[in-house]
């Protein structure tokens, strides 16, 4: 417990940096310095992904943070793609406000860790939060508001941006390794506050009237469950999910797709939950092959 006390007291809560510098034409000097980072954050990322020994994993992931801090701190590195470090999501949001890095760190329990940063792109400075795997601890999780040090951590693989009265919303999509047996999805929400700072969750999730600020699905550690955003169908799409037995309801460690999709619709505010995504155009695909 120890070590992992001290890699989260090495990930600040809140870095700022000073202001962005403009490269001239042909000026490679910063693309080189965090090119010779990325190569550092590439062998690290991989130990902790791969290393058979809890040490190493550990000391990798406290490195990693330190080394991502030094490559984010050089002016235009949010520009920076990072191409070659493929354990490590960092996502962008589509209206270039921030992108976000998330990884986990395996434990001998079996169990993630989370580890994640947001970097925003202001025009005059940069800025770094933190974000802190509270999964454990948290209460309320379905309707609690949380800031970036009680995040329910996660891979955040998409992002979806969109903007309600002026307010800027942003839907993440993660992937959490619950355990030996179970696998979890979350829907989360994504907002800054009057000064700027992250929050995680707001009751925009409509569930058959019961309003949620997050959505959790945790199914079994084998299969695999669709959940995006899809634009062409502008709604969140997510597998429906039932026990391989009626007699195992609520044993979630049994939960499967059962072949068919749900998904969300912004009505007013809320994301509202409807069934059977493409049952109509199956149904109407099926009419057609008739003729």
């Amino acid at each position: 417990m120890r070590e992992f006390i001290v890699i989260t007291l090495s990930f600040l809560c809140l870095i700022t940096f000073g202001q962005r510098a403009k490269v001239k034409p042909g000026d490679s000097t910063y693309i080189d310095s965090i090119r010779n980072y990325e190569y550092q954050l590439e062998g690290l990322s991989y130990n902790i992904i791969n290393s058979k020994d809890k040490v190493e994993r550990i000391t990798s992931c406290y490195y990693y943070i330190q080394t991502l801090k030094k490559a984010l701190s050089i002016p235009n590195s949010f520009d920076y793609d990072f191409k070659t470090i493929k354990t490590v999501s960092a996502i962008r949001s589509e209206d270039d406000k921030f992108r976000v890095f998330t990884w986990n760190l395996l434990l001998d329990s079996g169990k993630y860790m989370y580890f994640g940063a947001i970097q925003m792109n202001n025009s005059d400075s940069l800025e770094l939060f933190g974000l802190y795997d509270s999964s454990d601890y948290n209460r309320d999780v379905h309707y609690a508001e949380f800031d970036n040090r009680h995040w329910m951590g996660a891979l955040i693989y998409q992002v979806h941006h969109y903007k309600w009265k002026k307010k800027d919303y942003y839907i993440t999509f993660g992937w959490d390794g619950q355990d030996s047996k179970t696998n979890r999805k979350i829907i989360d929400v994504l907002w800054f506050d009057e000064e700027g700072k992250p929050k995680f969750g707001e009751e925009i999730f409509n569930f058959e009237g019961d309003l949620q600020a997050r959505i959790i699905f945790d199914f079994n550690d084998r299969a695999a469950m669709t959940m995006r955003y899809d634009k062409e169908e502008q709604a969140i799409i997510f597998a429906n999910l039932v026990p391989i037995n009626p007699m195992m309801k609520g044993m979630y460690e049994n939960y499967v797709p059962d072949g068919t999709y749900d998904y969300m619709k912004f009505e007013k505010g809320t994301w509202r939950r409807y069934s059977m995504m493409f049952e109509d155009r199956e149904k109407n695909s099926n009419d057609l092959r008739r003729y």
